[in-house]
């Protein structure tokens, strides 16, 4: 079979690097939707200082992502996604012993997410969808939905176990546990990158220069809309994400309830990627990012209503629009650049909607603090 005729599982580790997204996102960023409150026990600190320490290393995210995004292009973005879950492991179990060491606290905590944030840069989306990329261009947009599937029950998987493993293990307990999956993660990508073939942009890479003077004027304004949406969006989701269990305990007094509601959205994602890659063959992807942008907001405003069912509606609008608004980022942007510059141009594009999510928390920490109604209003 010949390189050009052979499956796509064969070509792109898809369920690797769907597996990896679920790890990624659920245990280096949703886990902190739990672990904000042991952890500001263990070190004495408010929760709204724990998000803020979280903000700031989500901030460290944002500045690596151009760097990331060339690392990929240079050196094979699977190499870079098994160095970059080693290296969040390293402060997720930094963090299980957090107050319990010789070190200041605070110093001891930014040491920790900062490992966290720089492990996250090198092993989100981004830099898988710069692998799909990579390993079959023609075939990128069925690559990227496939692994936003997985992505999507990250927020759920993550959130209905972390709560009974913090109640069976606590925090040191817990952290280890995630750091062992992340490693586990890192050996899964470096099984990946062995098996798979030395992607031809990665080859190509060097030759093919990248700067802004060289970018025809459709590029410029795909690579300026991009970053500019990508950053309102993923600001409004990061301010949101952390803090649904807050809100819908607030709003309904439940723990529990608030746990299963927070955790609607995650599987939508997945419809809405669903229902994104069977419209895909007919309709272009600018057009179905549109219709999902328009969701985000009006789930929020249904949300806002005390109500449990309209709770689950806003829940699952919320969820399609994110999931598809997901691929929709990954795909444009290989419309308008070829795979051996999208490492370069997806880092920089990413890098204002990174700074969007990295200011996320601590601003939703901020206005949740000053009470649920200026949170949401």
């Amino acid at each position: 079979m010949t390189e050009a005729s052979s499956p796509l599982s064969t070509r792109v580790p898809v369920h690797s690097l769907g597996i990896s997204q679920i790890l990624s996102y659920g245990l280096m960023f949703y886990a902190f939707a739990a672990l904000k409150t042991p952890v500001a026990a263990a070190t004495s600190l408010g929760e709204s200082t724990v998000l803020t320490v979280l903000s700031m290393a989500l901030i460290l995210q944002a500045i690596l992502m151009p760097i990331v995004g060339s690392w990929c292009d240079r050196h094979g973005a699977l190499s870079v996604m098994r160095i970059g879950f080693l290296t969040g492991a390293a402060g997720i179990a930094g963090l299980g012993f957090a107050g319990a060491v010789p070190v200041p606290t605070m110093i001891w905590l930014a040491g920790c997410f900062l490992l966290v944030g720089t492990g996250l840069a090198m092993s989100t989306y981004e830099v898988a969808f710069s692998a799909a990329v990579q390993l079959h261009e023609a075939k990128s947009r069925r690559s990227i939905s496939i692994i936003t599937f997985y992505g999507g029950v990250a927020s759920s998987l993550t959130w209905l176990s972390i709560h009974p493993l913090l109640e069976a293990a606590g925090l040191t307990g817990t952290c280890l546990v995630i750091s062992g999956a992340l490693v586990f993660a890192s050996l899964m990508i470096g099984n990946a990158a062995r098996r798979a073939p030395r992607p031809a942009a990665v080859r190509d890479a060097a030759a093919a220069p990248f700067r802004w003077s060289l970018l025809q004027s459709s590029e410029k304004r795909a690579m300026l809309l991009l970053a500019g949406s990508g950053a309102l969006e993923y600001l409004l989701f990061a301010t949101t994400t952390l803090l649904w269990i807050n809100w819908f305990d607030a709003q309904f007094g439940s723990l529990a309830l608030a746990v299963m509601l927070a955790s609607i959205y995650g599987p939508f994602q997945v419809v809405g990627r669903v229902l994104e890659m069977k419209a895909g063959h007919h309709l272009d992807a600018r057009l179905t990012g549109l219709i999902a942008a328009f969701l985000v907001p009006v789930s929020l405003m249904l949300v806002q209503i005390q109500s449990i069912p309209m709770a689950v509606l806003a829940m699952a609008l919320f969820g399609m629009g994110h999931g598809v608004l997901t691929v929709s980022f990954g795909f444009v942007t290989n419309l308008y650049f070829r795979a051996e510059i999208y490492g370069r141009a997806k880092g920089i594009i990413a890098t204002p909607r990174a700074f969007g999510a990295a200011i996320g928390p601590g601003v939703g920490g901020l206005l949740f603090g000053l009470g649920s109604d200026v949170y949401m209003g």
